[in-house]
């Protein structure tokens, strides 16, 4: 059994030593995200919606009522959204992946998941498709698919040469006999969840590097256990004169 304490002190180590601010980094992806989110909202009329059945009946400013949009012009903004956030959340992990090996990672290390789009959507919806069967089928075999696949973004953001299903693989490899850690880590989340809840998601501009890190703990660890993906000599503190060299 993975030292979950250990890897979660270690995470908050990490996201405290990072030159470019997790924190900063966290509330650019989540101003981003939810600006995203919103388009795709507006373009449903989905916020007129939302009114109409959760709250008093109140006149929207016209605004925020959005004309009605052709079903393809629609369809078009949602698959947009999808593909804008699956990019910037690849993004993300790279700059966590640098960070947890001591490098300087700039803010703009969001985007760089533009560099390997077409990996992160592909294996976003081969995990996503393979989740919700298995959430048809009793529910219990889609969680465990879930974890199973749980680091595939995770290889392909450190190594984009490899390709979907060997990324795939790896992650059911690196996660074989070790779901329940992974669902024991996020279980110790979920008070953390219930209070960005409360604070209407202000909150996780704090808690979401702490947890981030602490899956990339996760990662690694697992990497060494199974030898899968694990780099024996692979740098783990301090920058080096390329600091994407171990990512790219």
């Amino acid at each position: 059994m993975l030292n979950r304490v250990q890897i979660k002190m270690e995470a908050k180590e990490v996201v405290r030593s990072a030159r470019a601010s997790a924190y900063v980094m966290t509330l650019i992806y989540l101003l981003l995200v939810n600006l995203i989110n919103a388009v795709d909202l507006y373009a449903g009329n989905g916020i007129l919606h939302y009114v109409q059945e959760h709250m008093l009946p109140v006149e929207l400013p016209s605004f925020l009522i959005a004309p009605d949009f052709p079903p393809l012009v629609i369809m078009f903004v949602t698959v947009m959204v999808f593909l804008l956030t699956t990019v910037l959340g690849g993004g993300l992990i790279i700059y966590h992946l640098g960070v947890r090996r001591g490098y300087e990672m700039g803010y703009s290390t969001l985007f760089d998941g533009f560099s390997i789009v077409g990996k992160l959507i592909l294996g976003s919806l081969c995990v996503s498709a393979l989740v919700t069967v298995g959430m048809m089928l009793l529910v219990i075999p889609g969680i465990i698919l879930s974890y199973m696949y749980r680091f595939t973004i995770y290889n392909i953001c450190e190594n984009p040469e490899l390709g979907v299903i060997n990324a795939m693989r790896m992650s059911r490899l690196q996660t074989s006999a070790h779901k329940a850690d992974l669902f024991m880590l996020d279980l110790s989340f979920i008070g953390w969840l219930f209070l960005c809840g409360l604070t209407m998601g202000i909150l996780s501009i704090w808690i979401n590097p702490y947890m981030e890190q602490a899956n990339i703990g996760y990662f690694e660890a697992l990497k060494r256990s199974s030898g899968v993906g694990y780099i024996p000599n692979e740098p783990t503190d301090g920058p080096s004169d390329d600091p994407y060299s171990p990512l790219f």
